[in-house]
C-alpha cells in the first residue's frame, strides 16, 4: 500500500530526487555560463538563474491539492514530463528571456517531483530510521547537484550535448517512476483527512512556525548556498582567469563534500539532537565562507575549502527536515513541507540574484562574506530560540505513533 514502508518504492524515489537535483545541477552553473559568454551582466544573470526558484516558489502552493487529484506516482511522472519538455526546448530556443521562462518550467516540474517524493518518505519511513532515509533523500539529491556541473564540460563536444545527455537521463527515469505503486492520496495519511484548502482550517500556519521555525530556517539557507554558488560564482571564478573546467569541479567539489558528510550527519543528528548539531555545522560552515575569498589564487586549495564546507552546510535541508518530524504531529507534516518548499524556493531566488548584485557592485569576496553572514544568523536565531524549543518537546512524542 502507499502509506507503507517500502525499500523497492524508496529506492526508485531517491533516483527520482537525484536526476531533479542532476537536472537542476547542470542547467544552473551551465545557462549562467553560456549567458557570461553572450556578455550578459551578473545581476541579469542571476536574475534569469532566479526564474527556476520562482517555479518552485509559485508551484509550492499547488502541490498538495495535485498530489491529492493525481495521486504520487501521477504527479511524479507529471513533474517529469514538464522538466523534459522544458530541457527539449532549452537548445532550440536561446537568450536570456527564453530560458528563463523554460527554467521557471523546470521548476514547476521539479516542484512537484521534490513535494511528492519528500511528501511520500516522511509519511512512510520508520521513526527509528526517519533521520536515516530523510538524510539518504537529501544524499541522492546532492549527488544529482554534484554530477550535474561536471555536464558543463561536455561543451567541447558540442553546444546539443550537456541537454541531449540530460534527456536520456530523464528517459530512464520515466522507466523507474512507471515502476512505482499507484494507490491513490488517502486523507487518513494526514491524520485529518485534509489537503489543499480543507487542510488550511485544520493545520494554521502560525502553529507551524511557533513550533518549527528553528527546523524551517536551513531550508532557506540551504537555497541561498545551493543557488549563490551555482548561479553566481561561475560569473566569479571565470571574471578570476578560472577555466570552465576548474568552476564545474569546484562546484562539484562543494556538493561531492556534502554527500561525504550528509548520511553520517543524519545517523548523528538521531544521536545527539538536530538543533546542536544544525547550530554546529552552521557555525563551522561560516567560518569556511570567510575563509574561501583568501584561498582564490590557489584552485587546489580553493577544491580542499569548498569540500569542507559544502560536507558541512550541504546536509541543511535534510536535517531540517528530519527536525520538522521531531516538532511536528504527522497532521502538520504535508502543511510543513510545503512551506519548507516554499522557504527553499525564497532563498534559491534571492542567492544568485543577491550574489551577481554584490558580484556587480562591491566583488565577488563580497559573496561569500554575505553567506557567512547568513550563517551566523541562523547560530544566533537558533541560540536565543529556546521557548519554542520547550514548547515543541511536548509535541515530539506525538510523532512516533504515527509511523
Amino acid at each position: 500500500m502507499v502509506h507503507t514502508w517500502s525499500v523497492k518504492r524508496f529506492r526508485i524515489l531517491v533516483l527520482i530526487v537525484g536526476v531533479a537535483g542532476m537536472s537542476q545541477g547542470l542547467l544552473i552553473p551551465l545557462l549562467t555560463t553560456l549567458l557570461e559568454e553572450q556578455g550578459v551582466s551578473s545581476s541579469h544573470n542571476g536574475l534569469s538563474a532566479a526564474a527556476l526558484y520562482a517555479g518552485i516558489l509559485l508551484m509550492s502552493p499547488f502541490c498538495a491539492p495535485v498530489v491529492k487529484l493525481l495521486g504520487y506516482k501521477r504527479s511524479i511522472i507529471a513533474g517529469l514530463w514538464v522538466t523534459t519538455v522544458a530541457v527539449i526546448l532549452f537548445p532550440v530556443y536561446t537568450g536570456i528571456w527564453m530560458w528563463s521562462f523554460l527554467r521557471f518550467w523546470v521548476g514547476v516540474g521539479d516542484s512537484l517531483l521534490h513535494y511528492a517524493t519528500q511528501l511520500w518518505i516522511t509519511l512512510t519511513a520508520p521513526a527509528e530510521e526517519r533521520g536515516k532515509r530523510i538524510s539518504q533523500y537529501g544524499f541522492a539529491y546532492g549527488l544529482g547537484f554534484g554530477i550535474g556541473p561536471l555536464g558543463i564540460n561536455l561543451l567541447q563536444w558540442g553546444f546539443y550535448a550537456p541537454f541531449l545527455v540530460l534527456l536520456a537521463v530523464l528517459a530512464v527515469t520515466f522507466y523507474f517512476a512507471g515502476q512505482l505503486d499507484s494507490p491513490a492520496w488517502r486523507s487518513e495519511s494526514t491524520g485529518e483527512g485534509h489537503t489543499g484548502k480543507n487542510r488550511a482550517g485544520s493545520v494554521r500556519i502560525f502553529e507551524i512556525y511557533r513550533v518549527g521555525l528553528i527546523a524551517l530556517c536551513p531550508a532557506v539557507l540551504y537555497g541561498l548556498l545551493e543557488t549563490a554558488l551555482a548561479g553566481s560564482f561561475p560569473v566569479y571564478g571565470l571574471r578570476e582567469g578560472m577555466s570552465k573546467a576548474w568552476v564545474s569541479v569546484l562546484i562539484s567539489a562543494f556538493v561531492w563534500g556534502s554527500l561525504a558528510f550528509q548520511v553520517p550527519l543524519g545517523i548523528l543528528g538521531d544521536k545527539m539532537g538536530r538543533k546542536k548539531l544544525l547550530m554546529g555545522v552552521c557555525l563551522l560552515g561560516a567560518i569556511g565562507m570567510g575563509l574561501i575569498p583568501s584561498l582564490i589564487p590557489n584552485v587546489y586549495l580553493l577544491f580542499i575549502a569548498f569540500g569542507l564546507t559544502g560536507g558541512l552546510v550541504g546536509s541543511l535541508f535534510s536535517l531540517g527536515l528530519a527536525h520538522l518530524t521531531d516538532l511536528l504531529p504527522p497532521s502538520h507534516l504535508p502543511t510543513a513541507n510545503a512551506v519548507a518548499s516554499v522557504h527553499f524556493s525564497v532563498g534559491s531566488i534571492l542567492g544568485p540574484y543577491v550574489g551577481g548584485l554584490l558580484i556587480q557592485w562591491t566583488g565577488g569576496k563580497s559573496l561569500f562574506y554575505f553567506l557567512a553572514f547568513s550563517l551566523l544568523c541562523f547560530v544566533l536565531l537558533a541560540s536565543l530560540y529556546r521557548v519554542r524549543e520547550n514548547t515543541a518537546e511536548k509535541k515530539k512524542p506525538t510523532t512516533k505513533p504515527a509511523v
